[in-house]
């Protein structure tokens, strides 16, 4: 198939590889997963392949993307093919950030919560820019028609629809069904009740689309969250103070026992600050029938059933009371019922678990909390992947490509990891021997050692260093040691709960230090910073990676162990314990290098990941330029400068 969708005059080093390997997969009905690192053009490659074969089979692509920002840059790529050829799409982002309602726009919510309380909205008439859809039906005509004509951002329709005074998400929606490519979030896909919405929208069924899945590494932990339910004690409690506003009697006398039943957990499990134990579907619900014990009785699980359902229509009156006081249509009694449907659908399955757990919350003060934990991500994304005409998966780092496609559930799977797109000279890995932070080494001593070794590299360095740690542990370990008073450049520190907005700011600020004599960057590994951040040019120029993240071997942990043991016999601790280290690991490690020009340092201060258990499963492109160091002050200090000398000598001048 040729590439008359390419855009460009010239390929870069295997784009055509790439496009050639997608489209015969897809034409033989194969699913790619693909690794090739940031910078290689992953994006306009996959629209290349990805656009002949959905125009001759009729299919309409959907590409999911983690943030807005690569959202956009999906249209500003299909831009560029809409001056070759004739080419429409859209950017859409979540209800809650298109939204122009106040109770929408007023109140934090995710993209679930924000679907329901918008059908709540409508339905009970209470929406101005919904209902002016019906006297502006010709105006909205003109907008989805005008923009289903060439690429477009969300952000265009919203700016018209302020104007007009109507729903952007109803005018998008037309536009929606129009257009070849849409680029929005894993949730319009994965998510079962926002999916169903979504293709009733677009006027599609699955079959009817090729995927496209960018930073496909995040799929797993994102379907394993969607599968899983959490209930704090704090909800109980406003729920009992809801129960009690709304003069339910019945409801409260439930939620106070259910209230009792959290303590009784607490104490029976003898519960530390900080602990987490598994407990059956027995546990909870002989509780709250008073009888502990092995079995819960079938009458008894009918009365529960019964008041689910009863409290479920008590939530739904307590929302739209709420809304027509104009008051967020919020009900906890609403939420409890739906945790204990939830429970009772997980019971006598072995891809879920319950978990009771006593944790801090952000005030740093204890609370108790009760979950159903999804051990299986599969059950989310087979609903999807099973049934799509087709699906590429894409990363910089998938590898063993093999292991995510198990953990994933692909069905025909086609590999290929494609070679570094960076030249040699502006790519380097050092590990350096004599330092770890496995928990046998781990002490006063060594946290000074790996500090030195870290002040030596920031003192090498041009402009900015992120440090990322395999956990806060390490963090003070090495704020401990003076890190921050020894370096000679300010270091701005992530800390634990921090709230998006003051990291924003952070991060800001640390980026700002670029152009002049540079920050440091100090966080974790599998933080937003290590895994949702990019750092072009001198607002990163070396990346030092503190450790190997494994998990605190938790109950939790051990239960994926073990289910993963059952299901991918032998491979249990590997896939449940420690390839999602190694991702995490990966994903810090390549937060440098974002663009072709980037000449970036990765330096791993933990001599584990020159065993190549570890040194395997870090992508090809780090992987092929390691270097292992040894445990020398001079050595690993030249080693920096020796590789930053030119780019020293452009920066100061």
């Amino acid at each position: 198939m040729e590439n008359s969708f390419f855009p460009y005059d010239n390929f870069r080093t295997n784009q055509e590889e790439f496009i050639q390997f997608v489209q015969t997969s897809l034409i033989q009905k194969k699913n790619p997963i693909v690794e090739a690192a940031t910078g290689f053009g992953k994006t306009i490659s996959v629209l290349s392949a990805v656009l002949p074969i959905a125009e001759k089979f009729g299919k309409k692509i959907v590409y999911c993307c983690r943030t807005h920002k690569q959202m956009d840059r999906v249209m500003e790529e299909l831009m560029e093919v809409g001056k070759k050829v004739e080419v429409s799409g859209i950017s859409i982002k979540g209800r809650n950030s298109m939204c122009l309602h106040p109770t929408i726009v007023n109140n934090e919510m995710d993209t679930s919560m924000a679907l329901h309380v918008c059908r709540l909205l409508r339905r009970e008439n209470k929406c101005e820019f919904y209902e002016n859809m019906k006297e502006k039906e010709d105006r909205a005509y003109e907008i989805e028609v005008s923009l289903s004509q060439k690429p477009s951002l969300s952000q265009d329709v919203v700016t018209l629809c302020i104007e007009e005074n109507m729903c952007p998400y109803e005018v998008v929606k037309g536009i929606l069904q129009n257009v070849e490519v849409i680029s929005c979030s894993y949730m319009y896909i994965f998510h079962p009740e926002i999916r169903d919405n979504f293709l009733e929208g677009i006027g599609a069924t699955l079959d009817d689309i090729i995927l496209i899945l960018d930073e496909a590494h995040n799929l797993s932990d994102l379907a394993i969250n969607l599968g899983s339910d959490q209930l704090s004690i704090y909800s109980i409690t406003a729920a009992i103070n809801e129960s009690i506003e709304f003069e339910e009697p019945i409801v409260s006398e439930f939620l106070n026992k259910f209230y009792d039943v959290f303590l009784e957990l607490e104490n029976d499990f003898k519960m530390e600050s900080e602990d987490e134990v598994i407990i059956s579907y027995q546990d909870l619900f002989t509780r709250l029938e008073g009888l502990k014990g092995p079995f819960v009785s079938k009458s008894f699980e009918k009365t529960i059933f019964d008041l689910i359902a009863y409290m479920k229509a008590i939530g739904e009156k307590v929302q739209k009371t709420r809304l027509k006081k104009n008051k967020m249509p919020k009900s906890h009694i609403f939420r409890i019922a739906s945790f204990l449907e939830n429970w009772f659908n997980a019971r006598g399955n072995e891809g879920y678990c319950y978990i009771f757990e006593k944790t801090k919350t952000k005030k740093d003060e204890d609370t108790l909390k009760l979950g159903i934990l999804s051990l299986d991500p599969r059950p989310i994304t087979t609903q999807v992947l099973d049934f799509a005409y087709g699906a590429v998966h894409m990363s910089g780092t998938l590898e063993p490509l093999d292991a995510y496609s198990d953990i994933i559930g692909i069905k025909n799977p086609a590999f290929k990891v494609f070679p570094s797109p960076f030249s040699p000279s502006n790519i380097k890995g050092m590990v350096t021997k004599g330092v770890t932070t496995k928990g046998t080494h781990r002490n006063e001593e060594m946290y000074k050692k790996i500090t030195l070794k870290a002040i030596d590299v920031i003192h090498s360095v041009p402009a900015n260093v992120g440090i990322f740690c395999s956990s806060y542990e390490v963090v003070d370990g090495l704020l401990g040691s003076g890190i921050a008073l020894m370096s000679d450049k300010p270091v701005f520190m992530e800390r634990r709960n921090m709230d998006s907005r003051e990291n924003d700011t952070l991060v800001s600020d640390f980026k700002n230090r670029s152009g002049k004599e540079g920050a440091v960057l100090l966080g974790v590994m599998g933080g937003r910073n290590a895994e949702g951040g990019d750092y072009p040019g001198n607002e990163m120029n070396t990346v030092i990676i503190v450790g190997v993240p494994y998990a605190r071997p938790t109950p939790r942990i051990e239960a994926q162990i073990e289910y993963y043991q059952k299901v991918f016999y032998g491979k249990g601790k590997y896939y449940g314990y420690y390839l999602p280290a190694h991702r995490k690991l990966s994903q810090a490690a390549g937060r440098a290098h974002r663009l072709l020009s980037d000449k970036a340092l990765i330096v791993f201060l933990d001599e584990r990941v020159a065993n190549k258990f570890v040194s395997k499963d870090i992508p090809k492109w780090i992987r092929d330029s390691l270097e292992y160091i040894p445990d020398s002050e001079e050595i690993l200090k030249e080693k920096v400068k020796e590789f930053f000398q030119n780019h020293i000598d452009r920066f100061k001048s």
